[in-house]
């Protein structure tokens, strides 16, 4: 999960943003035009601070129906045949992080709303009333993924996978504000340990 807000940037139709995720933080810069039946099309280019990531090209269209901004990205510019689809939402991150993905929404659409609808509200009761559940799985995620992300990024031994879904089931679970707090303390264990090479 990402969190980022586009604004106008200087010039008429470009836009820019500054974000933050599990990959750290990063800027956008892009623009937008008129498609055709005046839909809104966004194109941007995501730069992380971490020289270790190459950067994201996003093309895409705002759907106002839905309110989502819908498309591809990939690493390099070549976005015409494209299999990375995404989808930014204007969501809270506590719901989003129990959103089901696109292809479970194109598999069974009103089963997976009606799951998403129960799971919102289930997490929205185990936050308000401070349940045990509700803390006991942060900290299951901050335990299970924070060696994860040091094996994946660093050094260790290689993710089976199993150890990758298993962190990829938990990042998608959490909010921007977790990831980035995570990813701050993966950091730290990596630049205080020593490794032979």
């Amino acid at each position: 999960m990402m969190t980022f807000v586009l604004v106008s940037a200087e010039g008429e139709r470009n836009i820019k943003a500054n974000g933050w995720s599990i990959h750290g933080r990063y800027v956008i810069a892009g623009s937008w035009s008129n498609g055709e039946n005046d839909v809104v099309e966004i194109k941007f280019k995501m730069s992380f601070d971490t020289a270790s990531l190459p950067p994201i090209f996003f093309d895409g269209h705002l759907d106002t129906e839905r309110d989502t901004l819908t498309g591809v990205w990939e690493h390099s510019t070549e976005l015409d045949n494209s299999t990375g689809k995404v989808e930014f939402r204007r969501i809270p991150p506590r719901y989003l992080a129990v959103y089901p993905s696109i292809k479970v929404l194109s598999e069974n659409k009103p089963r997976a709303l009606w799951r998403f609808a129960i799971a919102s509200v289930q997490n929205d009761i185990r936050r308000k009333h401070w349940s045990w559940s509700y803390f006991s799985q942060r900290r299951d995620d901050r335990e299970n993924v924070i060696p994860l992300l040091v094996r994946s990024r660093y050094f260790g031994p290689l993710l089976s996978d199993q150890e990758k879904q298993a962190l990829c089931a938990v990042l998608q679970r959490l909010t921007p504000a977790d990831a980035c707090l995570y990813q701050s303390k993966a950091n730290y264990i990596r630049a205080n340990t020593c490794v032979h090479r």
